[in-house]
């Protein structure tokens, strides 16, 4: 019986093609980090995760040539400072990242604790902010959490927008077949104890 409730239950039922998320939705990360040693621990973390496929690029330029592969969420260095001095700073490649894929989350990761810095972010579409610390890895994977029930709220979002959608044209449908049986004489003005 509890098999049948929790297979009926509305926030777990996918229907119109919008199913829920949960940790399997979240496929592919992205690290980007200049710091090959930052971005190795940071993947060595995250690992543990079994179900996520996790990418290492070493400059911004290398990860947008990637996006085809179409990352769920890209943890992004703010500076790519040891990447040369041509190099993309982790702004211009987040305008990128949301140009070309506006649904995937970006997290951005500095070492920079200001709170300009964090604002200017988040303006330009970044999920979160994260300072280098030793929180940092811990934060990274709150943050992954997060995103995911963001994704599993949004969806449940549109599956009550469709519900309540196709709720109203059921009662639209139900009105217009009274008035049209109403109209060829099949309802009575009156209820017939009258």
């Amino acid at each position: 019986i509890e098999d049948l409730i929790e297979f009926f239950n509305p926030l777990n039922f996918s229907i119109f093609g919008h199913p829920t998320h949960d940790m399997k939705t979240v496929k592919t990360i992205f690290i980007v980090d200049d710091d090959p040693m930052q971005a190795m621990m940071l993947q060595d973390y995250l690992s543990k995760y079994s179900t996520f496929t996790l990418t290492v690029f070493n400059s911004g330029e290398e990860c947008l040539k990637n996006l085809d592969k179409s990352p769920d969420i890209v943890f992004l260095d703010y500076n790519f400072d040891k990447a040369g001095r041509n190099a993309m700073d982790g702004i211009e490649i987040l305008k990128e990242i949301k140009k070309a894929k506006p649904l995937t989350e970006v997290v951005m990761i500095s070492g920079q604790d200001r709170i300009e810095v964090a604002v200017n972010t988040i303006k330009y579409g970044a999920f979160d902010y994260i300072v280098k610390s030793e929180s940092a890895f811990h934060r990274s994977e709150n943050v992954i959490f997060n995103i995911i029930k963001r994704m599993k709220l949004q969806g449940e979002a549109r599956l009550y927008k469709k519900l309540t959608l196709l709720f109203g044209v059921c009662l639209l449908g139900f009105i217009l077949l009274v008035v049209i049986l109403y109209q060829m004489g099949y309802i009575a003005k009156s209820p017939g104890w009258i």
